[in-house]
């Protein structure tokens, strides 16, 4: 990622907030790698690819390998792996983009034959994607506790309605009076416990 991007990029992709941001001496000093391991780094960043990226220059703004949405999830669904490949150029006449995107046609083949990491590093990652299947499903559950309440609100709010209408205006006034009373003692009771 070009480090004059980087924040944008982060920003605005979910896959790229999950990543460590570090320097490599293969890369120029104004391209930074956003990865989750090292060792995955290592394996993708092949002299080749470093040699294109310098090559390409300024105009490469990112080249983002990943599993993970673009958008940040909202169901478990989306956060089922889909493997993605992701090059953005800024389009200018004077530099040579072509070895960089040569490159990238590529990479699905190299990644295919290569991108066997050793299962440590494959644990770190699933625990990361569990991590945040976790916080997905807190957010659901979360999301469905404020529904039910809603629903059981709603549903005694009708059934208080309901027994208003059968009731006459003497027995109405008094039902009002009443529930005033219950909720001016649970008010009094919460106050008494704080204090």
């Amino acid at each position: 990622v070009n480090k004059d991007s980087m924040r944008r990029v982060r920003e605005e992709r979910y896959d790229v907030s999950l990543t460590t941001t570090k320097d490599h001496q293969k890369l120029p000093p104004w391209v930074s790698v956003m990865s989750e391991s090292a060792e995955i780094t290592e394996s993708l960043l092949t002299q080749e690819l470093a040699d294109a990226i310098k090559e390409c220059g300024d105009d490469l703004e990112s080249l983002i390998v990943t599993d993970m949405p673009v958008d940040a999830p909202k169901t478990l669904d989306d956060l089922v792996p889909k493997k993605r490949l992701t090059l953005t150029l800024k389009l200018n006449s004077g530099t040579n983009t072509i070895p960089l995107f040569s490159y990238f046609l590529r990479m699905p083949d190299q990644l295919v034959s290569s991108a066997h990491f050793r299962p440590e590093v494959m644990r770190r990652i699933r625990q990361t994607r569990e991590e945040e299947a976790k916080k997905v499903r807190k957010v659901i559950e979360a999301e469905g506790a404020e529904d039910r309440k809603l629903l059981s609100d709603k549903a005694k709010k009708e059934q208080r309605d309901r027994k208003l209408k059968g009731m006459s205006a003497e027995e109405q006034k008094r039902f009002l009076e009443r529930e005033r009373e219950k909720e001016q003692r649970k008010r009094t009771g919460r106050q008494t416990m704080r204090a």
